[in-house]
């Protein structure tokens, strides 16, 4: 009752305010084969609806992006299944400082991220070279629907405060602490005289709490630098760095370095955390080449090692006008893998008609002692777009390895854009 009232206290308010409201109609249909629990054969076809609005005056916005979804082709327990990604009022302009957002919405601030039911703001300070960011909220379950929930054992929140002193170049720093609570389960345990018992485990919430430091520098569009280092305060160990950095040795000639060392992140209090765990360190260089307008060439090879191994990939791949292709090639710890894909975009018809092709191979097996195993997919489809607010983009699908020998699958998509300028007074 009480969030039926807020929902209808926010669509009152931007209703009666909103000087623009603008949105889009999703429609969508995916066809396709699979088997059940069962393993006997069943046709899926499933349908999405998704709508997005956003209604906005200089200071205040209201958005709201929903999908309902329902099967066809065979009966599934969740249907029809509603997820609400965002449904959140934004503030502006706080005292000329500061904006403010209330609901559902994703937030990204440095090392915290995620989907929440919450608050959120941030304020800029001494003449916008100072950001301070806040959030806090429950954490959304994966199925995104509305459910009840409480902060205190399955929520999120924290900031970020980034300082820019120079016009290329800034500093952040950010917290995060997330918790979510793990479901009960009953279990069987036996006394002291052997006979059996049920008993309901209620488990400890899985938690991180984590800190970041980021730093960004980029002159002129010659050179930029990124460097990104996270600290765990559960393992009290550093749990990530990471650098890249691109110059441009010449007008059409990018060089790029860049290194990666990874914890593998595990919650605290879960199962996995009791296993030992080793890290990574990942170095990869590459070359960008743009010789014509038209033309983009690059190529990358990097090595992962592990604490007695090694493994490596390599990926060269360019576009040219409407051509693009990639070859990928993996080898040594992590399997070996050798792969290409082409894909073409070709618009028509002053750009109301794109058709396109796309196809995949890759040969591939996890030891070198193993047989080979192929995979093939292969993609054809069109967009078409009438008009600036409709379009329709129908795919077809098919994909051959060695579990599925054939694997066709159909999709297609309408969309719809609207506007509406309203005359209401702010």
């Amino acid at each position: 009752m009480v969030r039926s009232l807020l929902i209808g206290l926010v669509l009152l308010s931007v209703s009666a305010s909103a000087q623009m409201t603008t949105g889009r109609l999703t429609t969508s249909f995916y066809g396709f084969e699979g088997r059940d629990t069962a393993l006997a054969k069943v046709l899926y076809l499933r349908a999405y609806e998704n709508v997005y609005l956003n209604a906005a005056t200089e200071n205040y916005s209201f958005n709201m992006n929903a999908m309902v979804s329902n099967d066809f082709g065979a009966s599934l327990e969740t249907d029809p299944e509603l997820r609400v990604n965002s449904f959140l009022l934004k503030i502006k302009n706080i005292g000329g400082v500061a904006d403010l957002t209330a609901g559902r919405q994703f937030v990204y601030a440095g090392v915290g991220s995620g989907l929440i039911d919450g608050l959120s703001g941030t304020a800029k300070l001494m003449e916008n070279t100072v950001a301070i960011t806040g959030y806090g909220g429950s954490n959304v379950i994966q199925s995104r629907d509305i459910r009840k929930s409480y902060i205190g054992t399955n929520g999120l929140f924290g900031g970020q405060i980034t300082y820019a002193p120079i016009e290329d170049g800034s500093v952040g720093l950010s917290y995060m602490n997330k918790r979510w609570q793990r479901k009960p389960y009953t279990s069987t345990r036996i006394d002291s005289l052997f006979r059996p018992y049920e008993i309901v485990i209620n488990s400890r919430p899985n938690e991180e709490e984590l800190a970041s430091l980021d730093v960004e520098y980029e002159h002129e569009q010659q050179y930029s630098f990124q460097a990104k280092t996270d600290f765990d305060f559960r393992t009290e160990e550093l749990s990530k760095i990471q650098t890249f950095a691109r110059v441009g040795v010449m007008s059409d000639l990018n060089v790029t370095a860049e290194y990666i060392y990874r914890q593998p992140r595990v919650a605290y209090n879960s199962i996995f955390s009791v296993f030992n765990v080793n890290s990574t360190k990942e170095i990869e260089g590459g070359l960008e080449y743009r010789p014509l307008a038209k033309t983009f060439l690059f190529a990358r090879f990097a090595n992962v090692a592990y604490v007695d191994d090694n493994s490596q990939r390599l990926v060269v791949g360019g576009t040219y006008d409407v051509i693009s292709a990639t070859y990928t090639q993996n080898f040594g710890y992590a399997g070996e893998l050798n792969g290409v894909s082409v894909q073409a975009v070709y618009p028509m018809m002053e750009r109301t008609f794109t058709p396109m092709c796309a196809l995949g191979f890759a040969k591939y097996k996890q030891d070198k002692a193993d047989p080979s195993s192929s995979v093939v997919n292969a993609t054809v489809g069109a967009v078409y777009r009438p008009m600036s607010k409709l379009s329709t983009d129908l795919q077809l699908q098919w994909m051959s390895n060695p579990q599925y020998k054939s694997d066709m699958r159909l999709f297609l998509k309408i969309n719809y854009w609207f506007s509406e300028q309203l005359g209401l007074l702010d």
